[in-house]
């Protein structure tokens, strides 16, 4: 139990530290992008599924038109419609090969990008109308596509800071959806 405790109280104190960093302007850029969707797409390969199908989940209990996409439904992915649709990608590297193919389509459809990111200067942030910066990945992939990175054994390491992207995005996605909610009862004005 001794690197247990010692595991969790360092994530935990890195975690808040890196969303005490976190930009409430581009915060309001993406809450009103997501109170205008008629259907929000969530993606993200890998660790950063996990983190996007947590976020759908929570959007789909506060009442929003979800889908999401992840490797393992790649297959099944819906038709993107255009601009009714807001594409939330979420990429530590902002590489992610399927993750980008995604999101070009949707913007050749006419739908809203948002990026959850640690890379803002990414493809996938160069490709987004609104990046939602938030740190943890400290470097870039050899490999862009998901698959591949996982069959040549390059990962984050097994440490605080390996899983520091996806559980402050995890932390961020749920205030965001609070807020949302609260805002959806007429909070805030």
């Amino acid at each position: 139990m001794k690197v247990l405790n010692k595991f969790i109280e360092e994530l935990l104190k890195q975690t808040l530290e890196n969303i005490k960093k976190i930009d409430e302007e581009q915060v309001e850029n993406v809450l009103k992008t997501l109170q205008s969707a008629k259907r929000v797409i969530t993606v993200g390969m890998g660790r950063s599924a996990v983190v996007a199908r947590d976020f759908a989940i929570r959007l789909l209990q506060a009442g929003f038109n979800v889908i999401t996409i992840r490797e393992d439904l790649i297959g099944l992915t819906p038709l993107i419609k255009g601009k009714d649709d807001v594409v939330v990608a979420v990429s530590g590297s902002g590489e992610t090969e399927e993750v980008i193919t995604i999101c070009k389509v949707a913007k050749e459809k006419g739908a809203k990008v948002i990026a959850v990111t640690s890379f803002p200067d990414s493809r996938l942030g160069k490709l987004a109308d609104h990046i939602l910066y938030i740190g943890g990945r400290t470097r870039r992939w050899k490999y862009r596509d998901f698959l591949e990175r996982e069959v040549e054994g390059e990962r984050e390491p097994i440490s605080p800071s390996g899983s520091l992207f996806e559980v402050s995005s995890i932390i961020v996605l749920e205030g965001l959806v609070a807020e949302l909610v609260y805002l959806k009862q007429g909070g805030g004005g």
